[in-house]
């Protein structure tokens, strides 16, 4: 769980409300990640709390600030004025950066094979009698989500045309009118679920050349509230490769909303 130290409160209810509901039984540990500096403001009252609800269960970690602020080589005054033009504020942003790019990497969750992310606003209103993360396995599944939405295009006008520029680089060998190198030796799956992400055989074959958009694009997306992953998921080269490619055309802070990129990620 990401907690800002304005939001303590909220996260002392949601972690209350799932110990209430399935954890006080299944007992799996808690981490609360703060961007770094953030755990001086957060006083002792509010950490007994914590510990009280979770049983000890719960450890504090902290998010290095390089993982967290804009990058140094994207221009501020561009991000700045994305800000005014779709909206959603530089904490929003900075979240979907670390979500995409940084969170399995932590020191805190090196132990984990399995991740199952909170957020300081959610509740469960309803028992779960099951273990969701041992479904999951049994299903023979590494990612698991609630729901599919379907995404704007005004908020992510370009995330199309660069996912399928990456894959063409894939396909093909390096691009080139892309400052990067895809690795001649990466492939996408075989079982590969393209038409879950690309209109028809047509729209999936113009991603992989490189010449789709948002005409081609479903616009759906796996909302990743609640999900529940291997961290396989996110080591695999052609992930690490793809966030690679995203963070070198400045699009992993541009961009609002980290679920279209999941989407674009996982269903390749």
């Amino acid at each position: 769980m990401l907690v800002p130290p304005s939001r303590m409160q909220q996260a002392t209810l949601a972690l209350g409300n799932v110990e209430d509901r399935f954890n006080r039984r299944l007992k799996y540990p808690y981490v609360l990640f703060m961007v770094e500096g953030e755990y001086d403001q957060v006083t002792e009252v509010q950490k007994e709390r914590i510990e009280h609800i979770t049983e000890g269960r719960a450890k504090f970690a902290a998010v290095p600030r390089s993982q967290w602020d804009v990058p140094a080589s994207l221009d501020k005054s561009l991000v700045d004025a994305s800000m005014r033009n779709i909206g959603f504020s530089h904490g929003y942003r900075a979240m979907c950066r670390f979500y995409s790019g940084f969170f399995w990497k932590q020191p805190a969750l090196r132990s984990y094979d399995w991740l199952w992310r909170l957020d300081t606003d959610i509740e469960f209103h309803c028992d779960i009698p099951y273990d969701p993360i041992e479904r999951i396995i049994q299903n023979n599944a590494l990612y698991g989500f609630i729901q599919v939405n379907y995404d704007a295009e005004w908020v992510q006008h370009s995330l199309a045309s660069n996912v399928s520029a990456f894959m063409a680089s894939v396909k093909q060998g390096p691009s080139k009118t892309l400052d990067y190198e895809s690795k001649p030796s990466l492939k996408f799956p075989d079982d590969a679920n393209h038409g879950f992400v690309w209109h028809g055989s047509g729209g999936v074959t113009k991603a992989m050349r490189g010449e789709a958009g948002n005409e081609e694009w479903t616009k759906r997306c796996m909302y990743n509230n609640f999900e529940i992953s291997h961290r396989s998921v996110w080591e695999n080269e052609l992930y690490t490769r793809l966030f690679e490619f995203w963070t070198a055309l400045g699009a992993s802070f541009m961009n609002a909303g980290v679920t279209p990129l999941y989407t674009l990620l996982d269903s390749p």
